[in-house]
């Protein structure tokens, strides 16, 4: 725990806070690139760009029809984000919208130590910096899903995260060089959902809402596991599906 004064003289923020470490930042397309390069070097095949327009368990398998043909399979794992799977409904889960902008380049301004920021506040606000020098700022969250009315609010989000980070940092220069705005999954209960998808066998999802993707795609790869290795997990009734 900070005081306000101990922040203040180590950040030139001013506001008390909770300092924690050992975290760790990752680049979100790379790592999935190397994932995917993992699995492809143990034998996995890959078939992209496809759709998957309607997925039958069949007997002991599992037939995902695509736009270019069928994929048999033993097992099917839906990790789709937050769309949900046809014709099953997700009971206590919503879709939430979020704005996010970066700065220009200015390692000479960056706060001392660069440590990742998040606010405590409603909305929430974060802030981190990038390998570049660039400042990253979102938040703004709003609850709807509706893409169109999303994408329209783009230039007065921007506009609001440019002065807040502005006001918290008066040394830096604000403005938005890139500014985008996205949709993210929640739950009630802040967990995620994963485990088997009722009424399709040998059918499995992973779907991370509650905002914590990367602790919670290690949880949907072990409760996963354990249901098709048919040795179970100790966890997967906190999180199933039903």
């Amino acid at each position: 725990m900070l005081s306000a004064r101990q922040v203040r003289r180590r950040f030139g923020i001013s506001r008390a806070g909770i300092l924690s470490f050992e975290n760790l930042t990752a680049d979100p397309r790379r790592l999935a690139a190397g994932f995917l390069r993992a699995a492809l070097a143990r034998g996995a095949h890959v078939f992209a760009p496809v759709e998957i327009l309607a997925v039958e368990p069949s007997g002991a398998s599992v037939h995902a029809h695509s736009d270019r043909g069928s994929i048999v399979a033993k097992h099917v794992v839906f990790a789709t984000g937050y769309e949900t799977i046809k014709g099953f409904s997700l009971k206590g889960a919503s879709i939430s919208s979020t704005w996010a902008i970066a700065t220009k380049a200015q390692r000479g301004k960056l706060w001392p130590e660069q440590c990742l920021i998040w606010e405590a506040s409603e909305p929430y606000l974060y802030m981190r910096t990038t390998p570049d020098g660039r400042v990253i700022c979102g938040g703004e969250d709003e609850e709807f899903e509706n893409e169109a009315h999303r994408d329209e609010l783009l230039i007065g989000k921007t506009r609001k995260l440019e002065k807040m980070l502005g006001q918290m940092f008066p040394a830096l220069d604000s403005r938005a060089e890139f500014a985008w705005c996205g949709s993210f999954g929640a739950s009630e209960t802040g967990m995620p959902m994963i485990g088997s998808v009722p009424r399709l066998r040998n059918c499995y999802a992973a779907m991370g809402f509650g905002g914590n993707g990367i602790t919670f795609s290690m949880m949907a790869a072990q409760v996963i596991r354990g249901l098709i290795a048919g040795d179970g997990d100790r966890d997967a009734d906190l999180v199933a599906l039903s």
